[in-house]
């Protein structure tokens, strides 16, 4: 592909998102995912691992994915086909997700009150916090330019 160094800065977004508050608390206390994983060890992230649902499991993979990604960028390839799969994860996940919380409604662990999907934004926005904007919009813009950017001749 021959936007290599944006594909490479998304994968790199991606995977310093892990780093980043994912979601800030009514309280002020804010989830970064790091922060949950320093504390484990391996036999512990091999059984979390091995219990997550598939959501989970394409969750985890988005992030081995950029970091093939950003590899494979460093050497000068970036496959079309990888670039495609990782910019897909995000958004699927995303998408699913807003399907799921306007069929639970109430139900959903941030509380949602209608099913209109820019209310139920408008609402996730406040919890949201900078490093799942970049997790999203990193994988966002790899599915466009995997769709969208000129292959090379």
């Amino acid at each position: 592909m021959q936007a290599r160094p944006l594909v490479m800065l998304c994968a790199a977004l991606m995977l310093g998102s892990i780093f980043l508050p994912w979601l800030s608390g009514p309280l002020g206390n804010d989830m970064v995912p790091w922060d949950a994983l320093r504390q484990l060890n391996g036999d512990q992230i091999n059984q979390v691992l091995s219990e997550l649902p598939p959501e989970g499991l394409a969750f985890v993979a988005s992030f081995a994915f950029a970091a093939l990604i950003f590899l494979l960028g460093l050497m000068g390839s970036t496959p079309r086909l990888l670039v495609l799969i990782t910019g897909a994860l995000p958004v699927g996940l995303v998408g699913w997700g807003l399907f799921q919380a306007t069929r639970a409604g109430q139900n959903s662990p941030i509380p949602i009150t209608g099913d209109d999907i820019s209310q139920i934004l408008q609402q996730l926005a406040e919890y949201i916090g900078p490093g799942a904007w970049m997790w999203m919009g990193g994988g966002a813009v790899l599915l466009l330019l995997s769709l969208l950017a000129p292959s090379r001749s």
